[in-house]
């Protein structure tokens, strides 16, 4: 087996268009990450926007060097709040992420990553380890929408 799909969902306390913005954030994705994984290189400000390309260490808990990584953002839809972009470096061949954000009602959203994973023999462990850190990702999404003031 070469490619694993996982994909997590978290109901978010949190109006689509607030969940949405902020999915497209590098400050978001430090917080969400802070201490699991660290990617140097990524823009302080801004937006992710379609074609932008991001290489540096990906750091194991913030300070172990994995590998070089090179992030690609290949799609940003705001009329479907999707985001995708393909990744690979180290052991990775190929990590498509999907993050993609649904409305449920005024006041809450859905988020959602799905992720393709090809690690070559080592994929099921790579899975194992995505599994885990979207977890947790997703853990601290819950808790960045119930501090985020409501617009």
């Amino acid at each position: 087996m070469d490619t694993v799909t996982i994909q997590r969902s978290v109901e978010l306390d949190a109006p689509a268009k607030q969940a949405w913005a902020a999915a497209r954030s590098p400050q978001v994705f430090r917080y969400v990450t802070r201490g699991l994984v660290r990617l140097t290189g990524l823009p302080r400000t801004g937006r992710f926007a379609e074609g932008a390309r991001i290489e540096g260490w990906l750091l194991l808990g913030g300070v172990l060097p994995l590998h070089r990584h090179h992030l690609e953002v290949v799609r940003v839809d705001a009329t479907a709040m999707t985001l995708s972009s393909h990744e690979w470096g180290g052991l990775l061949r190929r990590w498509d992420h999907d993050i993609v954000v649904e409305r449920l009602d005024d006041q809450r959203s859905r988020y959602t990553d799905r992720v393709l994973i090809d690690a070559g023999p080592f994929t099921m462990p790579v899975a194992v380890f995505a599994w885990l850190f979207y977890r947790e990702r997703q853990r601290r999404w819950r808790q960045l929408a119930r501090q985020a003031p409501r617009s």
